[in-house]
């Protein structure tokens, strides 16, 4: 194949590992190599787990460590059993809210309080529905990403005999933190309540928590999806990053001219599969973008109100409280909500951040590449032509970009309707001062 029509006609067969690669493993034992910890299962079980029992995806059968097939037909009933059920549970949650029973579940100390509340308990269940929703009509969608990403596995393992460590061992870290916060807040909400609660009410309580605590594990599985992705980009810019200028010269200073000129002469091959490689995470990439955009604006909008009423709501705690009347529970309160969505929050920008900067790093590093051969220029300038066209982001239903500055966009935006309510708190105050006069 030339090297002048390179990209338009590349070959989507295995590339058979180079004699440059083997030089340091044995043949045989790159035959026999076995890939250990080579799946993404290991490190998301747990998540998927929890996501397949809650409904919000369905039970995958896992055919081999490379490959996952489509759930069985028992399996697709108890997934529409449980959106049935969840979904009816968020009717009667309607309802209660609605309802003037609903009346003990505010224990705020003004109007404005009350219908802060009020809107973010519609914004959770909004949140969790349009979760529900959205991964029921995308299933097939998450198992295809699910079998590309393991078709990088493979197609890597086969070419240089290693095995990626996806790192996600934080998502179990936040599943476990999610759950003891809502358990947390669960108690304090019933403690906090003026009146004894009934039967609806403990009902209300405890599936609110429920459906707080799946929107923020569903962030968790797409900040874990992303890290995946963005290791496996980080690998092949680093095989790229080998024929960087600098470091050419460093092995041109260390192994001699032959080395260098026998490296470089591996240039097309390995380039030709990281190329590839890289357009199959690039369309992994926005298809978790596209899957997840509308959850992502619905728990974003739902984090963003909370994070803003809960900030008041400390404020006035604070500010207009004598000791006596300070509610220790109303602090632990909005501090636990506060650290549970800010931290999701910040783990869903840095993710998207990251994989976002690695897929965009790759044209950077090819621009740096030193070839002293205009065959070899060619095929570098062609890629970099295709990426200028190509805008690597990951949106919230194009709404607004996710990276590493969101989290203080969002703080940015609180803060400016921290100050509208404190002024609706203070028009309230002297309204009440009028009239007792």
């Amino acid at each position: 194949m030339k090297h002048s029509n390179w990209f338009n006609n590349m070959p989507y067969n295995k590339v058979k590992p180079s004699a440059v690669q083997l030089h340091n493993i044995g043949y045989n034992e790159f035959l026999h190599r076995i890939p250990r910890d080579s799946s993404i299962f290991n490190d998301i079980r747990t998540t998927l787990f929890i996501l397949k029992a809650t409904g919000l995806l369905p039970f995958y059968e896992e055919i081999s460590s490379y490959e996952v097939g489509p759930p069985t037909k028992p399996n697709i009933f108890y997934s529409y059993f449980i959106r049935g059920v969840v979904q009816a549970l968020t009717i009667f949650n309607l309802y209660n809210l609605v309802t003037s029973g609903s009346a003990q579940l505010f224990s705020s100390y003004s109007d404005t309080d009350n219908v802060n509340k009020w809107i973010e308990f519609l914004l959770c269940m909004l949140a969790h529905s349009t979760t529900v929703i959205i991964c029921a009509r995308n299933s097939k969608s998450f198992l295809k990403i699910i079998n590309e990403i393991l078709k990088v596995d493979e197609d890597v393992f086969d070419r240089f005999g290693t095995a990626f460590e996806n790192r996600c061992g934080f998502s179990l870290k936040f599943i476990v933190g999610i759950c003891i916060c809502q358990w947390y807040l669960i108690i304090l909400t019933v403690l906090e309540a003026s009146d004894s609660l009934n039967m609806n009410s403990y009902i209300f309580i405890m599936f609110n928590a429920v459906q707080n605590g799946m929107a923020a594990i569903f962030i968790v599985f797409a900040a874990a999806l992303l890290r995946i992705v963005k290791v496996r980009f980080a690998h092949l810019n680093s095989i790229l990053s080998g024929y960087t200028y600098n470091q050419q010269r460093k092995q041109e200073h260390f192994a001699g001219r032959e080395r260098f000129r026998n490296t470089m002469e591996t240039f097309p091959e390995e380039s030709l599969f990281t190329y590839r490689m890289h357009n199959k995470l690039l369309r992994i990439y926005r298809s978790i973008n596209d899957c997840c955009s509308l959850i992502l604006v619905a728990y974003m909008g739902y984090a963003f109100y909370t994070i803003t009423t809960t900030t008041y709501k400390l404020f006035v705690q604070i500010t207009t409280q004598s000791y006596p009347q300070i509610s220790y529970n109303v602090l632990q309160t909005c501090f636990t909500w506060l650290a549970m969505h800010t931290c999701v929050l910040a783990l869903l920008s840095r993710s998207c951040g990251q994989v976002t900067d690695e897929a965009n790093w790759t044209s950077q590093v090819l621009a740096r590449v030193y070839s002293k051969s205009k065959d070899h220029q060619n095929i570098v300038d062609k890629f970099l032509t295709k990426s200028v066209k190509q805008e690597v982001q990951f949106t919230a239903y194009g709404f607004f970009v996710i990276d590493n500055s969101t989290l203080f966009k969002i703080f940015s935006a609180v803060t400016t309707y921290l100050v509208i309510l404190i002024q609706f708190k203070q028009l309230e105050d002297s309204k009440t001062v009028n009239n007792s006069m």
